[in-house]
């Protein structure tokens, strides 16, 4: 359908449902206040369309179109329109065809109380004390896990399907096929990027991949928060002062903590744990070893009755809840050979076919660069493809934008990120060749990516 304007917080959308928030998962990956890279209206043509059951994807194509697409992996679990103010705007503004979708995740997470959550093995029940979640028996539903578990393997597949989908729209709404098309993606879709580029680079020109998950048997999400949530709760009970915790979470390739005098935003390492829903490490240690790890069983009651980690505190009564329910067994968990084979399945190898840019901050507590940015790099060295690989470590940069409002001295990496698509285009488009292939740089302004 054609629409005066493209863009985000003008195009329609969707209406928002249980776990399924179009603008909202949009907003919250940038920084608030932070303009729009397209000033102007944006005439075009938005496309909404699904490659099977619980699948969605969005292709938008303006009216003045340069010949170029852009396809988006997805972060998290998002919806189709959560690179809409990331990387929407800024390619349409530029005359680009937009694409991005859902990886085949019909809704995000549903928060709920134990007693109406549909499947008690598969559902989160919140640890902490914030807002009475965790006294209501409150518990996260994933549309990855119910009502059918959506693989990881199929996320990284998605991306090439609709890269093959995105095409098709394109021609039938302008009749050409476009000429050149570049991947795009954060955090988990960064990593859909790296597959891309691995795995079926015959389908774009080049690609830009940012705070990119890695995934190797190995070296793994699963492998690494675990020994940051075993630690955590004496360094939050010590007001954040036991040097011993915080070494052990640095030894285990974490960016040191940042602390300020801030009462609502104290340590940043807390605001990826305990005080900020959706508690990033313990929620996403959960998901994956569900996700991954066939051996991985969990259950939770009504109420659940799980006791808060970091201050001991409990309901009264028996805990209604076993195995991964129990923020006790999130803390232990190391993966399983099953886990290990399911990851294989999907692993990231290097062996990368297309130019690509890699961004990540040096204070992303979350997807950390020492165990997601530089194992990449060690491996597309390995593969002999490190004369298509530009990596920049942004300083300061957080994992999702949104965190740069909480102060840290934390910078938004979204600059960067938008330099750096500008360069991939010199790089495919122009043929330059910029310095540093194969080499991690540094950078602390936008232009110092050249």
């Amino acid at each position: 359908m054609h629409h005066p304007d493209l863009r985000s917080g003008h195009v329609p959308l969707p209406a928002p449902g249980p776990g399924y928030d179009p603008a909202g998962d949009a907003a919250h990956l940038v920084k608030m206040g932070t303009p729009s890279p397209a000033s102007e209206p944006i005439p075009g043509t938005q496309l909404l369309d699904s490659l099977g059951r619980g699948q969605r994807f969005v292709v938008r194509v303006p009216d003045d179109w340069n010949g170029d697409l852009v396809v988006c992996g997805t972060p998290a679990t998002r919806s189709e329109f959560a690179n809409d103010t990331i990387f929407g705007d800024y390619a349409m503004a530029r005359g680009y065809a937009f694409a991005s979708s859902n990886k085949g995740i019909p809704y995000n997470g549903i928060l709920e109380p134990s007693s109406a959550t549909p499947d008690q093995s598969s559902a989160y029940p919140i640890p902490f004390d914030i807002e009475g979640l965790r006294q209501n028996g409150m518990v996260v539903r994933f549309g990855a896990l119910w009502p059918n578990v959506v693989p990881v393997r199929t996320w990284h597949e998605d991306l090439g399907a609709i890269v093959r989908a995105a095409k098709e729209h394109v021609r039938a709404v302008t009749r050409k096929a476009p000429k050149r098309t570049y991947a795009a993606g954060l955090s988990i879709g960064g990593g859909q990027v790296r597959w891309l580029l691995e795995r079926e680079p015959e389908l774009v020109d080049g690609g830009l991949e940012w705070a990119s998950v890695y995934w190797s048997p190995d070296e793994n999400i699963l492998g690494y928060l675990p020994e940051f949530i075993r630690a955590m709760p004496a360094y939050v009970r010590s007001g954040y002062r036991d040097a011993g915790a915080h070494e052990a979470i640095v030894a285990a390739g974490f960016p040191p903590d940042r602390i300020q005098a801030n009462s609502a935003h104290p340590s940043l390492w807390d605001d990826h744990y305990s005080r900020l829903a959706p508690f990033y490490a313990d929620l996403t240690t959960f998901a994956f070893a569900k996700l991954l790890d066939s051996e991985a069983d969990s259950w939770c009651g009504d109420p659940p009755n799980v006791t808060n980690p970091v201050t001991g505190a409990s309901e009264g009564g028996p805990c209604n809840a076993r195995d991964l329910a129990l923020p006790a067994a999130r803390a232990a968990y190391l993966p399983s050979r099953a886990a290990k084979r399911a990851i294989a399945e999907f692993a990231h190898s290097g062996q990368i076919e297309r130019p690509l840019i890699g961004i990540a901050g040096t204070a992303d507590m979350f997807v950390t660069p020492q165990h997601n940015f530089e194992p990449y790099l060690r491996a597309v060295r390995a593969a002999g493809r490190g004369d298509r690989y530009w990596q920049y470590l942004v300083e300061g940069g957080p994992h999702v934008d949104g965190y740069a409002a909480l102060g840290y001295g934390l910078q938004p990496q979204l600059p960067f990120v938008w330099h750096a698509f500008d360069q991939l285009v010199r790089l495919v488009a122009d043929g330059e060749r910029p310095a540093g292939a194969g080499t991690a740089r540094l950078v602390r302004e936008p232009n110092d990516i050249a």
